[in-house]
């Protein structure tokens, strides 16, 4: 039998065809992988949910009332209930601790589109989160972002993060996030219709806790005082509204009595009411003429229950007819466009 015995020659001619195959190999596999994420980046909000998040308010015509905020927001209002007790068409536009950093960035983004620009405007005013550095803590609000706005995210969080990490921040969020909901979408769609209406909760009956579980309850708020960036947005909201003449309203959903009491809470409650006095606008706090003290109307330590949900509605629906009642009527006029 013959034996077959490779040269040196050979072993060289061997190596140098393999490594560029191996190099053509990945470079392929980079270009396929680019063209993916490229993708994903101009057309994943298409697949985002229509009734509920950025995506949902931007399909709603002649919006009255957009409700904007974090799950404070999301967790305290029957959208339903809010729009048969008002006559309005409502919507609440929330994502998972949504500050007023990311609320700037949405109302600023809606008030260039004029046809899906609402009257008016329910900005949350959770005092914990004036104090809190900013962060984007949702990712579905980049997910459900249209590319000009996510771009406006990207450079947003690598301005205010800088450290190297903040770019592998931003390659997770382009790269990974959301993957989930594309590959699941025909079963999540339909999920979450059944889930939210109009950006609400709908069908869900959320408990209170028990006393004990109340009695423990501490707030969220890590400082005192206003973060800058925070404190910039909020003025910035105010300039928009008045700029494109939009009524706003800032509304602080009720807390639990333990958490309301926190010192932070309360000098951060007092900063809102002072800066929007100033600017002759409204701020309601939602722990007056509330019963904060009962364990039912809460099932966290600042979320409402099913029950609490239904009576801040109802309390928070007449503040806001005599609220729009008082408003000018030239100015009234001029947002009923």
């Amino acid at each position: 039998m013959a034996t077959i015995v490779s040269t040196p020659t050979q072993e060289r001619s061997s190596t140098r065809t393999g490594w560029p195959y191996l190099g053509k190999l990945a470079i392929s596999a980079f270009g396929i992988l680019l063209c993916l994420v490229t993708i994903k980046f101009f057309t994943e909000h298409l697949l985002a949910p229509r009734n509920m998040g950025l995506n949902g308010a931007l399909v709603q015509r002649n919006l009255d009332l957009l409700l904007i905020g974090s799950s404070h927001t999301r967790q305290s209002y029957d959208i339903r209930l809010l729009e048969k007790t008002t006559g309005l068409s409502a919507f609440a536009l929330a994502y998972n601790g949504d500050d007023l950093k990311t609320m700037s960035q949405i109302i600023d983004y809606l008030v260039s589109r004029p046809d899906r620009c609402p009257r008016y405007i329910v900005v949350e005013a959770y005092s914990a989160l004036l104090g809190r550095k900013p962060d984007l803590q949702d990712p579905r609000y980049f997910f459900d972002a249209p590319p000009a706005l996510k771009m406006r995210i990207i450079r947003t969080y690598l301005s205010e993060h800088r450290r190297p990490s903040a770019l592998l921040d931003v390659f997770d969020l382009v790269v990974n996030r959301g993957n989930e909901a594309i590959v699941t979408y025909p079963v999540n769609s339909l999920l979450l219709k059944r889930l939210a209406y109009r950006g609400g909760p709908t069908g869900i009956k959320t408990p209170g806790v028990s006393a004990e579980q109340f009695s423990h309850f501490t707030s969220d708020a890590t400082s005192g005082q206003p973060d800058p960036v925070q404190l910039a947005a909020l003025y910035r909201i105010i300039d928009i509204a008045e700029h494109h003449n939009i009524s706003v309203i800032f509304i602080e959903s009720p807390l639990p009595k333990p958490v309301s009491s926190d010192p932070k809470i309360q000098a951060l409650k007092a900063d809102f009411r002072e800066i929007l006095e100033a600017h002759h606008l409204r701020y309601i706090n939602g722990d007056l003429d509330f019963p904060n003290s009962d364990p039912s109307m809460f099932e966290d330590n600042n979320h409402l229950s099913a029950a609490g949900r239904e009576k801040f509605t109802l309390d928070v629906s007449a503040d806001l007819k005599t609220w729009i009642a008082s408003l000018p009527k030239n100015r009234a006029a001029a947002i009923s466009r």
